[in-house]
């Protein structure tokens, strides 16, 4: 072994640097594999949510004030994060004002502090579309910083 040392040395420690470089890039890897698995999907997105979260018993009561609304045939609220999807499904007879106006009355369900968290996505449909002209299904949007909805470009 010293006389392949003798004989090699050079070649031995570029070896043992090697080696020594190969377990440091190894060991990283590891370390990025597992810390990645351990973050939330959401990253830190949802940081405060808590103070400002819609349990079951608001999104029931929204449901249920908004299918109230004349015009209104079916609603379903979904929750995925911070974004608050209202599929809303109209009468027939409804127009696309009245489908914005519907829209913006949901806004008042919501204290400031929730408008300036969440986004907001509304899907308005109708039953039945009864010629090609009709514009339905529309889609709006807000974002948490945006003080309007913003509307497919197919709602105006």
């Amino acid at each position: 072994m010293k006389r392949f040392y003798k004989e090699n040395r050079v070649f031995v420690i570029l070896m043992g640097i090697a080696l020594v470089c190969i377990a440091i890039i190894f060991g990283m890897m590891v370390w990025y594999i597992i810390n990645s698995n351990t973050k939330d999907v959401y990253g830190n997105r949802l940081d405060g949510i808590e103070d400002v979260e819609i349990d079951d018993k608001m999104k029931t009561d929204m449901e249920s004030s908004i299918s109230e609304m004349e015009g209104v045939q079916d609603v379903t609220i979904n929750l995925h994060g911070k974004i608050v999807y209202f599929d809303i499904d109209l009468v027939n007879e409804a127009t696309v004002d009245e489908a914005k106006n519907i829209s913006i009355k949901c806004l008042d369900f919501f204290e400031e502090e929730y408008l300036n968290f969440y986004d907001l996505q509304f899907i308005i449909t109708k039953s039945k579309v009864e010629d090609s002209e009709d514009v339905f299904p529309i889609l709006g949007y807000k974002k948490a910083s945006a003080t309007t909805i913003t509307w497919s470009n197919n709602a105006k």
